[in-house]
């Protein structure tokens, strides 16, 4: 809405615009203001609390969302009285720098034809007391009126403040800001800074740029603050461009400024001396007006931490919580290794050193007397051992003698299989876009909770070793049931010979028991061998063994599995590392909902 001079406008005059009066806020306002402000600060704290656990969009609408509770704190201790903060907002070539230029009759602010020429806001004021301290929450880079420093093209990120007494500055201070269409989203981010600390603005467009989208959400968000606002359109040549633009607006007159090569002739109350004389008339609106506005700033704030943060948070809470469940899932893992190659030697060694397992020596003499029987069974290598008193090459069993070190790749095994399951667990992750940001982000450290795949091989080295140890100390352990039998042929005749006859057939157990005292004449030979006992042998003795294979496959299984839970474990904890906790969503909710509250209650 435009604000007129007294002597040349007609019409009635600016609501946002009044005649300058001290109002001083009453106590109730101030206690207002003040939990306001304090509530600002606390969800603010809350939002840099979470701000690390947020992927950069949302990381950027906190630290916007912080600039703008800036600009609230500022507008609801703004001083009534205050010089207003005039700023000049517009797009790519409007001539905002020079509109400044001309309004305070010196070349302070840097122009050109170039495209997005101002860089950062630019304030001229008559005295550093007429920007407060802090204001835009930016450095403020002071200058002199000195002419080697004028022009000033302004800088991003830093308020540059033009002192330069005029009869204009020493009412208001004016603000040049970067395009708000310009092709560098800083420039407008800059320009939209400005915007919101400001308690005035003027609206400067061209006949060719009136129809700009990018200005119009400012006109909307002018008056639902209540910021005094006056509309310029400069560079015009006829007047069907000015009165679609006072259309656009709203307003029944704007002030427009011809071009200067331009025939056209605008009415004097729109002229930039009007222009000029409506600016020293700006001050703050009345009180209950800038509350409504600022009712409104906390409203449209709030509203944003819950759809810009709140929203996002809660949904990447949901996403971890589903992940966690997914992956904790994955609990009911087996390594599915098993020793038993390892151990089928010893108990093939055993069979071979126990051929008389369970058999008493009392039975040995009853089965002498059945040496005929006995005789027409006996494999053919018991006949070349009782002719020629050796084995027949060849003829000799495959059981092995030695034990044979060689095991397979359990580790290799157990690392395959760990890295199977972080993969699963980093797949199961990545399946959400959520967990794919999360992964992705170097700075979560997702490798450093992965658990080396070495620690999993080391499960196997271990407990093999163990195993090994065992196996050893068993290779040539005798079992009782021989060692009986052995001690009744040292009491026989021939000792020596059965010896060594038992020894040369490993597999089998030859006693040979001479009679009437010629061990070459009448021989009853019995030979009691695994060739008809073997299944039955080989269940009984196997039993030690197999019992101490499944003891080390259980132990690797026990261990592989703790390893798998160590690691979803720490997967989980990562994740719920990675998202705020239901408690700092509920805290956050509650504070948006009671300023809400508290906002809602004022506007009624």
């Amino acid at each position: 809405m435009r604000c007129e001079a007294p002597t040349e406008c007609s019409g009635s005059p600016n609501p946002r615009a009044t005649s300058q009066k001290k109002v001083t806020l009453s106590p109730e306002l101030n206690r207002r203001t003040q939990h306001i402000i304090s509530s600002l600060e606390s969800i603010g704290s809350q939002l840099q609390s979470l701000r690390a656990l947020c992927h950069p969009p949302v990381e950027l609408a906190i630290q916007r969302l912080e600039l703008d509770s800036g600009a609230i704190a500022f507008h609801l201790e703004r001083p009534p009285e205050s010089p207003p903060l005039v700023a000049i907002v517009g797009g790519t070539g409007t001539g905002k720098s020079t509109l400044l230029n001309r309004l305070i009759g010196a070349e302070v602010s840097a122009s050109s034809f170039k495209r997005t020429f101002t860089a950062g806001a630019v304030a001229v004021t008559a005295n550093t007391g007429g920007i407060p301290g802090g204001w835009l929450d930016l450095p403020h880079d002071v200058k002199g009126d000195a002419q080697s420093e004028l022009p000033v093209r302004g800088s991003a990120d830093r308020l540059s403040i033009v002192i330069h007494a005029s009869d204009l500055t020493d009412q208001i201070t004016l603000i040049d800001t970067p395009d708000v269409d310009g092709d560098q989203p800083l420039h407008h981010q800059q320009a939209d800074r400005v915007f919101r600390w400001c308690d005035a603005v003027v609206f400067l467009v061209t006949p060719e740029k009136y129809q700009m989208t990018e200005l119009r959400p400012y006109y909307r968000l002018a008056q639902r603050y209540a910021i005094a606002s006056l509309y310029v359109m400069n560079k015009v040549d006829e007047a069907a461009p000015a009165e679609d633009f006072a259309k656009q607006v709203g307003e029944e007159n704007i002030f427009i400024i011809a071009r200067d090569d331009a025939a056209f002739e605008t009415e004097p109350s729109q002229r930039i001396e009007a222009l000029r004389e409506a600016l020293t008339q700006l001050h703050l609106t009345d009180p209950d007006l800038r509350n409504q506005g600022i009712n409104a700033r906390v409203s449209d704030w709030l509203s944003r931490v819950k759809d810009q943060v709140l929203e996002p948070l809660r949904e990447d809470r949901r996403t971890a919580d589903q992940l966690i469940e997914a992956i904790s899932a994955m609990e009911t893992i087996t390594p599915g290794v098993d020793v038993n190659p390892l151990t089928r030697q010893l108990q093939r060694r055993l069979q071979q050193r126990s051929v008389l397992y369970l058999m008493g020596p009392g039975k040995l003499f009853d089965r002498v007397r059945q040496v005929p029987g006995l005789l027409s069974r006996l494999p053919r290598t018991a006949w070349d051992l009782m002719r020629h008193g050796q084995l027949r090459k060849g003829a000799g069993d495959d059981l092995p003698t030695d034990f044979d070190g060689r095991v397979p790749d359990f580790q290799a095994n157990l690392i395959d299989q760990f890295t199977i399951i972080q993969s699963r667990i980093e797949d199961a992750i990545r399946s959400v876009p959520a967990g794919e940001r999360w992964v992705g982000d170097a700075v979560c450290g997702f490798a450093d909770q992965k658990i080396s795949v070495s620690q999993a091989g080391q499960i196997a080295m271990e407990e093999l070793a163990n195993l090994r140890g065992w196996l050893e100390k068993h290779w040539d352990t005798t079992p009782r049931d021989t060692r009986v039998l052995k001690a009744l042929l040292k009491v026989l005749p021939g000792a020596a010979k059965l010896t060594k006859w038992s020894e040369a057939a490993p597999y089998i157990l030859a006693v040979v028991v001479a009679t009437h005292h010629a061990f070459f004449g009448p021989v009853d030979l019995l030979i009691l061998g695994g060739f008809s006992l073997a299944t039955w042998l080989s269940e009984k003795i196997s039993n030690e063994v197999a019992s101490r294979a499944r003891q080390t496959n259980t132990l690797i299984a026990n261990r592989f599995t703790r390893l798998a839970h160590e690691q979803i474990r720490k997967t989980c904890d990562w994740l719920n590392s990675r998202v705020a906790t239901v408690k700092q969503l509920q805290v956050l909710e509650a504070s948006i909902n009671e300023l809400h509250e508290q906002v809602i209650k004022a506007d009624h």
